[in-house]
């Protein structure tokens, strides 16, 4: 299999990512994928067939510690916005839109409020991670557990799930066994996510995998350094990113990584934010269920 492509930065680092949809070429719509933790840009292969369908091109873009993109210990959520626009410059993107799922809606927001409106047209989050501070009731024990020892150790406790990830990764005893260590990881999600992921194929769930033994190829480093920036209070506030009819949020009810409880309070903080609430969908099933209505939503506000 062909490597993807990297990027080199300004300051030296490189940054993974690969296109999905259609070609890239000048005057098509231009949507960044931001994966969620851990992660990389593989995870957006599911959205490939949808965004070929639109004549969209979808960027999927691995953050710092991840995959192929340098480690950055300094980094902030704020941080990869400057990533993503110099990306956006060497691609020779003008306008573009992006799609922020689970742990990359953090960054997705941070874009939205340091981004030019020039430039970023529209932001879907999309059962996005929120401030630890608007309550934790209905996440899932282990999930509760990890982001409250990461908001005083993120190192120790990113090392030990690093240690994990990558046992999973291992593909010293095959592709299978890797695949079903990695499966296990899901036996208790709700049946509605369950049925998204290894549903159709299995077709989420390859991604899924790929995106897994990727995000440690090159070490664990980058799952502490985004367990600290998750649990410790972000560097900007919710209050001061523009909304401006450029966002939209989906999120569903049956979510126990990111309880629909914390959504809601961002709505409240978010003013006039569209917020599609699904009681009957899960972290995932959301985003592949209503793939075609986000979709809509980012490449109508690209069309504006």
């Amino acid at each position: 299999m062909a490597e993807d492509p990297t990027f080199e930065l300004p300051d030296g680092r490189k940054l993974g990512y690969t296109t999905y949809g259609a070609e890239l070429t000048p005057g098509k719509p231009v949507l960044f994928y931001f994966h969620g933790s851990p992660g990389t840009h593989s995870e957006g292969a599911p959205v490939h067939d949808a965004a070929s369908k639109c004549g969209a091109v979808l960027v999927g873009v691995t953050r710092p510690g991840f995959g192929d993109s340098t480690a950055q210990p300094d980094r902030t959520l704020s941080s990869f916005a400057s990533d993503v626009l110099h990306l956006a410059d060497h691609l020779g993107v003008q306008q573009f839109a992006v799609l922020g799922i689970s742990g990359g809606g953090p960054y997705a927001l941070a874009c939205l409020r340091a981004l030019p409106a020039d430039r970023l047209r529209a932001v879907a989050v999309v059962s996005g991670m929120w401030p630890l501070a608007f309550g934790t009731a209905g996440m899932a024990t282990h999930l509760r557990a990890y982001h409250n020892l990461n908001r005083w150790i993120p190192g120790t406790v990113g090392w030990l799930l690093g240690l994990g990830i990558s046992s999973a990764a291992d593909l010293k005893n095959g592709e299978a066994r890797s695949d079903e260590m990695i499966a296990g990881g899901f036996k208790s999600w709700p049946e509605v996510d369950r049925e998204a992921i290894f549903g159709n194929g299995g077709k989420l769930f390859k991604a899924l995998a790929r995106s897994t033994r990727e995000c440690v190829k090159h070490g664990s480093a980058g799952v502490g350094c985004e367990g600290g920036l998750f649990a410790r209070p972000w560097d900007f506030a919710l209050e001061d990113v523009p909304v401006d009819g450029r966002l939209a949020l989906w999120h569903g009810g049956k979510d126990v990584n990111v309880p629909i409880g914390m959504a809601d309070k961002a709505v409240e903080v978010l003013k006039n934010v569209e917020y599609h609430r699904y009681e009957d969908e899960g972290h995932l099933s959301v985003a592949l269920n209503h793939l075609d209505e986000i979709l809509d939503m980012l490449l109508g506000k690209l069309g504006e």
